[in-house]
C-alpha cells in the first residue's frame, strides 16, 4: 500500500532525478490480452534499446524489467538516473515503481509503452500521488465491523491501529459482544420480547454511536476525505444518519454487502472500485455539465487563454492527451502558431505535446487539473473541443 509516509519518500525519488533520466512507462495490465506471456517485457526492451541511452543506464533498466511484478498492476513506473560524476558512483539509480491503476498524460499508442531520455517526466506520478483521493470503507458486518483504505487502486485494513485514535473508545467498541448481551438481555426480559426487542436496540444504536465517533477521528487520523459505507442498506443508512454532519458529507456511496463477513481486503476492493469508478465518473460529468451552464470555456484556445489569465479554477483535460501546442520564448501556450506569434511576435514558438507542460503551468496559475476518461472524455472530445475550464470570474 502507497501510504503517505510512502507519497513523500516517492516525491522525495523523483525530485532528486537530475537529466539525464532515462523515463519508462509500460501498460502491464495482465487482463489485457496483449501482456500474455508477458509480452509487455519485450514491448518496453525495444523501446529502451531505441533510446540509444548510455550501455550501462540500457542494462539496468531491461535488468528490472525482469524483477517480479505484482499481479495486480495495470502500469509500470520506472527512472534511471545516470550516474553523475561529481559524486564519483557508477551505480545508475532505478526507481521502479509498480501501480495499480492507469496513469494520465502518457501516449502508449505505441505498443503501450512511452519511453524518453533527458529531462525526468514525473508529471503522470506526479499528478497521481496528488490528485487521488484516498477513501475510507467502513464495513458494518452484521455484528462487528472492519474498517479499509483505498488508493491509487490498492487497499490495506486497519485493526488495533485504533487504539493509537482513541484508546478508551476503541476498547469499547472492539469489546462489544452481541452474542453475550443477547443471552444476558434475554435472560433479564424474562420472556417480555418487546422489552428484550428494545433493550437490543438501544445497545446497538450505543454501539454504532460509539463507532460514529471512532470513524470521525479515524478520518481526521489517516486525513481522508472520501468514506463508502458497505453492509446491509438499513445499517448503512442508519449508521450515515449518526454520523457529524461534516463526516457524513464525506460519504459518497453505500455498497451492498458481502456474502461472507471474513471476506479478504482484495474481495472488498473488488466490490468497491467499480462503485468508486462510477462516482468519479458522474463526478466529471457533473464538472462538465457545470463548465456548459456557468458558462464556463472550452476549446484549446480559449482555454489556454483563460488560464494564462489565473480566470480558471478546474482545467478539464482528456484522459488521452494526444495535442501539441505551441510555446512561446517567454512560456505562453497557445492552440496554433498564429495565436502564439500573436502572443510573442519576437520569437519563433515551438511545438510542444500539452502533456508536457499542462501539470506545470496549472500548478503555476494555482488551477486545478481534472481528467475526464469514457464517456466523460468522448463528451469533453466531441463537444467541447478536447478542452474546458471552469471559471472563477
Amino acid at each position: 500500500m502507497i501510504d503517505r509516509e510512502m507519497v513523500q519518500q516517492i516525491r522525495s525519488e523523483l525530485g532528486a532525478l537530475q537529466p539525464p533520466v532515462l523515463s519508462l512507462y509500460v501498460a502491464v495490465n495482465p487482463a489485457n490480452p496483449e501482456n500474455a506471456g508477458r509480452a509487455w517485457a519485450l514491448r518496453a526492451r525495444n523501446a529502451v534499446k531505441a533510446l540509444a541511452a548510455p550501455a550501462e543506464v540500457e542494462q539496468a533498466v531491461l535488468a528490472a524489467l525482469e524483477a517480479e511484478m505484482v499481479p495486480e498492476a495495470h502500469t509500470l513506473a520506472l527512472f534511471a538516473a545516470a550516474p553523475v560524476a561529481e559524486a564519483k558512483s557508477s551505480t545508475v539509480m532505478i526507481t521502479r515503481l509498480p501501480l495499480h491503476i492507469d496513469l494520465p498524460l502518457l501516449d502508449l499508442t505505441n505498443g503501450r509503452v512511452e519511453a524518453r531520455w533527458g529531462e525526468p517526466y514525473i508529471a503522470p506520478i506526479v499528478y497521481a500521488l496528488d490528485q487521488y483521493e484516498r477513501t475510507a470503507v467502513v464495513w458494518l458486518r452484521g455484528e462487528g465491523w472492519r474498517f479499509f483504505e483505498v488508493f491509487l487502486g490498492e487497499i490495506v485494513e486497519y485493526t488495533d491501529v485504533f487504539r493509537n485514535v482513541e484508546s478508551d473508545l476503541w476498547r469499547e467498541v472492539s469489546e462489544f459482544d452481541p452474542h453475550r448481551l443477547r443471552e444476558r438481555l434475554r435472560t433479564q426480559a424474562m420472556g417480555n420480547r418487546d422489552r428484550f426487542a428494545r433493550r437490543m436496540e438501544n445497545i446497538a444504536t450505543r454501539y454504532l454511536q460509539r463507532l460514529a465517533e471512532l470513524t470521525e477521528r479515524a478520518m481526521t487520523h489517516f486525513g481522508l476525505r472520501r468514506l463508502v459505507l458497505l453492509g446491509r442498506e438499513e445499517a448503512t443508512k442508519q449508521f450515515a444518519d449518526l454520523l457529524p454532519r461534516t463526516v457524513r458529507q464525506m460519504v459518497i456511496a453505500h455498497v451492498a454487502d458481502l456474502p461472507h463477513p471474513d471476506e479478504s481486503p482484495a474481495h472488498v476492493l473488488a466490490k468497491v472500485w467499480p462503485i468508486l469508478e462510477q462516482v468519479e465518473q458522474a463526478h466529471e460529468q457533473e464538472l462538465l455539465d457545470q463548465i456548459t451552464r456557468q458558462p464556463g470555456v472550452w476549446g484549446v484556445d480559449p482555454t489556454l487563454s483563460m488560464l494564462q489569465e489565473g480566470r480558471l479554477s478546474v482545467l478539464v483535460a482528456p484522459w488521452r492527451l494526444n495535442t501539441d501546442v505551441w510555446m512561446t520564448d517567454d512560456g505562453l501556450l497557445a492552440g496554433s502558431r498564429e495565436q502564439a506569434m500573436l502572443l510573442n511576435a519576437a520569437g519563433e514558438p515551438q511545438s510542444v505535446p500539452l502533456r508536457d507542460v499542462l501539470v506545470d503551468i496549472c500548478a503555476a496559475y494555482a488551477t486545478r487539473l481534472e481528467f475526464a476518461s469514457g464517456p466523460a472524455e468522448e463528451r469533453l472530445l466531441r463537444d467541447l473541443n478536447g478542452l474546458a475550464g471552469l471559471l472563477r470570474w
